[in-house]
């Protein structure tokens, strides 16, 4: 796994597992499906929310939990980028998604159940932060 993927992960408190080669959606076809002009978010949170790397946290995880992104002991994948594919991290209790954005501010963060079958992530679009799912079928998207 590439040093620079490691450490983003590692930056935001999530236990990196190792790559994930198995079978299921590509991150090339997760980020297709859920970063889209016509995307519509699950959920919107203002940038200006105070407390907002806790108010993503708590949005992305309570969305995560309930489609079945989270694994049972909080494990999941996430795309440590379009070349690197995806990793098996797993959350701590001190994960901060927020501290995954980048030096201009904008966050993507896109993660995926082990199984393949939902994808939930958080981007920043103007002056929000938008949570997002997809749920892709069994032998199809």
């Amino acid at each position: 796994m590439h040093e620079e993927v490691r450490r983003r992960l590692e930056n935001a408190s999530l236990e990196v597992l190792g790559p994930f080669s198995g079978p299921g959606p590509s991150v090339a076809e997760a980020f297709r499906r859920v970063m889209h002009v016509e995307a519509k978010p699950a959920e919107k949170i203002p940038c200006d929310t105070p407390d907002i790397a806790d108010k993503i946290n708590e949005a992305w995880d309570a969305r995560a939990r309930n489609s079945g992104v989270l694994g049972e002991d909080g494990t999941f994948l996430v795309a440590g980028s379009l070349k690197y594919g995806w990793v098996r991290v797993r959350l701590t209790m001190e994960s901060c998604l927020h501290s995954m954005h980048d030096s201009d501010g904008d966050l993507l963060f896109i993660a995926r159940s082990l199984s393949g079958h939902r994808v939930c992530a958080v981007s920043r679009e103007g002056s929000e932060y938008w949570i997002l799912e997809e749920e892709f079928l069994p032998g199809g998207s």
